[in-house]
């Protein structure tokens, strides 16, 4: 290829819109002849498309997540594909990705991150946490998996940096009388799929 079609095709990179959900159910609708007559309950399709549309618009990715449900039901020994079989692939997609994203990061940004989740998952009602209850907690996750804790100081430079990768959101928070200052921190995805993910992480398998 000459370097000028090179450069042409390179300025003129197509891009393709999201589709909707009207579109990618009728893209579901004619991969159903992977599945036996009747396999799928009435409502899958619709509802692998609405999530597909208000996610990503992805085609591929609607695709997968039919046939990770059809996977699970399989699995599960279930002769229909239900919209449970859906969630399930839905959420086994977002651990997956989540596990690829934190894959490469430190152990201690991993038990940061477990400390952080298992918090936002027993305290349902409270969206965000001072990095010293974090770290608190960060600390006894890191001694059960036999590391030595960092610095408290440290802890809250590792947050700021997944705050910036879009993992968490860190705000300053002015404090009541006679306080000041201080910042706290919200995980901004699922804590039971950073749960899952890190677990699944930490034992190269499965979550």
């Amino acid at each position: 290829m000459s370097e000028r079609i090179d450069s042409s095709l390179q300025e003129n990179e197509l891009v393709f819109d999201p589709y909707d959900a009207d579109q990618l159910r009728a893209i579901l609708d004619n991969r159903t002849d992977a599945f036996e007559s009747d396999v799928l309950e009435p409502d899958v399709i619709p509802k692998v498309a609405a999530l597909s549309a208000k996610e990503h618009g992805d085609a591929r990715k609607a695709i997968d997540t039919l046939y990770e449900a059809g996977r699970l039901a399989e699995k599960q020994g279930t002769e229909t594909v239900t919209i449970s079989h859906v969630d399930d692939a839905v959420q086994r997609a977002e651990v997956n990705r989540f596990e690829k994203l934190v894959r490469g990061t430190t152990p201690h940004v991993k038990h940061i991150l477990r400390a952080l989740a298992l918090l936002t998952a027993d305290n349902p009602a409270q969206e965000a946490f001072r990095t010293h209850q974090i770290y608190t907690l960060y600390v006894k996750v890191a001694e059960q998996a036999g590391a030595d804790p960092l610095s408290e100081d440290r802890v809250y430079r590792l947050l700021k940096e997944q705050s910036f990768l879009g993992v968490t959101e860190s705000n300053h928070t002015g404090g009541g009388q006679g306080e000041g200052s201080y910042l706290e921190h919200r995980l901004l995805r699922d804590p039971e799929v950073v749960i899952q993910a890190i677990e699944s992480s930490a034992t190269g398998g499965d979550p």
